[in-house]
This record gives C-alpha cells, sequence and structure tokens, in this order.
C-alpha cells in the first residue's frame, strides 16, 4: 500500500485526478508541476491547507529540481504522469530520460543505504490528435524504460487510452463539445459515425493506476483498454448535449440543434497498434459505463464555476477555434 507518494505531473489533468484518489486513500502526497502547458494550480487549490499534501514546482527536464524534490518527498512509490504532446521523438522523450536518469544517479549516490522508492510507475497518456505520429513515440519511451529496468530501477508502465472528466482543459474533443454547447457555440463533429476511440473515464485511470502500483511487475507495461460497448462520434455530442439540455436548459431548443457535422479530407487516424500487456490479468477493474462517465463529467463543469471560468478565459484560444483541437 502506498503510504508516500510522490506524483510528477500532479497539476495536470491525469496527475489531479490520481492525487485526489491517493488523498482519499489516506496517502501523504508530495505533487509537484512545472505548471506549464495545461498544469494548474487552481486543480488543487482544495488541498492546499491539507496536512497530506504538499505542492512544489519541478521542471522533469531539470535535474537538480528532480533531486530537491526527492528529498523533500523521501516517497515510497512514484508516479510520473507527463503526456507527450511533442510528436518529434527526441523531444518527447526529454522528461523521460532525464528523469529516470536523475533517479539512477540519486540510486548510485546513495548506494550505501537502502532506497525508499519501491516502484515507480510511469503513466502514458493517449493523447487524440497525435496517433498518427505517436507509434514511434511511444515506442521509443518504453525503450527507455527498458533500459532503466534493466540497469535496476523499478519501474512500470501504464499506457492509458483517451480520457475525459473532471479538470479537463478543452485539448481534446470531450472538454470541446461540452465547452462550446455551454457557451451556445456550434458543436463540430468530424467523422460523426466514426467510433470515438478507446475512451476512458479519467477516474478509472486513477484506479488503474493505484492497481498497477499494488500488483504490476517490474519492467512490464501494461495497457489500459478503453471502455466498451463505445460511442461514435456523434454518439458522444449527443449523449452530452442530452445532459446539458436537463441541468441547464437552453433558452430555445436543444444543444443537438448547434451539432454541426464536418466534412474531413482525409480518413480518420487509425488506433495506436499496441503489444502491452492487458490490465486484466492484475485483476477485475470496474469501469465507468460512457454514458455514466460523460454525464458525471457535465455536472462536474456546471457544479464548478470558478474552475470552469477561470479556464474559459485562459484556454480561449482552444474552444473559440476548434481547428486547433481537432485537426491533426
Amino acid at each position: 500500500m502506498v503510504m508516500r507518494a510522490a506524483v510528477f505531473g500532479g497539476a495536470g489533468f491525469v496527475g489531479t485526478n490520481l492525487v485526489y484518489r491517493l488523498i482519499d486513500n489516506g496517502c501523504q502526497v508530495f505533487n509537484f508541476d512545472n505548471l506549464s502547458g495545461l498544469g494548474n494550480l487552481l486543480n488543487i487549490a482544495e488541498l492546499m491547507q491539507q496536512s497530506n499534501h504538499s505542492f512544489a514546482r519541478c521542471d522533469v527536464t531539470n535535474s537538480e529540481e528532480i533531486r530537491q524534490s526527492l528529498l523533500m518527498a523521501a516517497p515510497d512509490t512514484i508516479f510520473f504522469c507527463i503526456t507527450p504532446k511533442k510528436l518529434d521523438s527526441s523531444n518527447a522523450l526529454e522528461p523521460f530520460e532525464c528523469f529516470l536518469k536523475t533517479l539512477k544517479n540519486w540510486r548510485e549516490t546513495f548506494a550505501d543505504r537502502v532506497l525508499p522508492v519501491s516502484k515507480i510507475v510511469i503513466v502514458i497518456s493517449e493523447f487524440h490528435k497525435s496517433q498518427k505520429q505517436l507509434k514511434k513515440v511511444y515506442d521509443d519511451i518504453k525503450a527507455v524504460i527498458d533500459q532503466y529496468v534493466a540497469e535496476g530501477l523499478p519501474v512500470t508502465s501504464l499506457f492509458v487510452p483517451i480520457a475525459f472528466g473532471p479538470f479537463q482543459q478543452p485539448d481534446s474533443p470531450i472538454p470541446l463539445i461540452i465547452y462550446r454547447a455551454i457557451e451556445g457555440e456550434t458543436i463540430p463533429v468530424m467523422y460523426p459515425e466514426e467510433p470515438a476511440g478507446d475512451l476512458v473515464y479519467v477516474k478509472d485511470v486513477a484506479e488503474a493506476c493505484l492497481l498497477v502500483e499494488d500488483r504490476g511487475q517490474i519492467g512490464v507495461h501494461y495497457e489500459m483498454e478503453g471502455t466498451q460497448p463505445s460511442f461514435t462520434n456523434i454518439e458522444a455530442a449527443d449523449c452530452i448535449c442530452s445532459v446539458l439540455n436537463k441541468y441547464l436548459p437552453p433558452p430555445v431548443g436543444r444543444y443537438q440543434a448547434l451539432i454541426e457535422e464536418i466534412a474531413a479530407d482525409t480518413p480518420p487516424a487509425p488506433e495506436i497498434p499496441k503489444n502491452e500487456a492487458s490490465l486484466d490479468r492484475l485483476g477485475h477493474l470496474t469501469k465507468t459505463p460512457l454514458s455514466e462517465g460523460l454525464s458525471a463529467t457535465v455536472k462536474w463543469y456546471l457544479d464548478n464555476d470558478r474552475w470552469y471560468s477561470q479556464s474559459k478565459t485562459r484556454f480561449f484560444y482552444l474552444w473559440q477555434n476548434p481547428e486547433n483541437v481537432l485537426s491533426s
């Protein structure tokens, strides 16, 4: 059982939800994030006064900052939740290589002592825009992990499909639909009759992280599969609109009237072929049905107006320009 956890990327989307789950589990959590990109202090604002949560900024491409974070936390478990959104492999690999190299050097520096870290869980999240390009990136990341496992680091990894849920900025289709519907903007839906891809509710991702930490084998790459039955893109949009019709009725008509099917010049990107071990071998993980997860997500945005208002302003360029999100 995790007692002292260090979460790197703990103010981002997946990391934030994992931090809340660890806190609920009674863990002492040391939360590190550089607050660049989509990292957001408002995600963890309500945790700032809790005695079992500490936050500090850390750049995972800076070895000294990583070392200082490890000194502060002295964790028994490390979770690394950094999504590789840069498409060129060298830039995508940099945070993983720097982080693992620093951990290896840390281990060698204190070779005469017992290294408190019993497991390092690398959480690799799929990013919808880049599916065509990311196959090589993910293979290279796994190769880096394998190298450091061979050198003695207790690392395992979890490959996560496209997640949605609380604390997500409008950088992928599901939150984009929610933001634009709430604001009364047209809702662009590409490839309406195509599957929406492997989708999973982010709170199920947090549970999967704990499962891998508890039962996962060192050196094994695990894959979390999407929730079944899946939705088509138009079904996902319709589900979101139906929830909004119920909890935030529009002045006139229904939110479905905002849906605009977009013709695409290219076929949808194929799914990334994976050869990771199935998460099922570690035990049964109950997944939230997509309709239930989407409903909970929409209600979360409506119930957290302060968070939503800040996000709406800060990431105006994303939800106001859907091509920034939907183009591949």
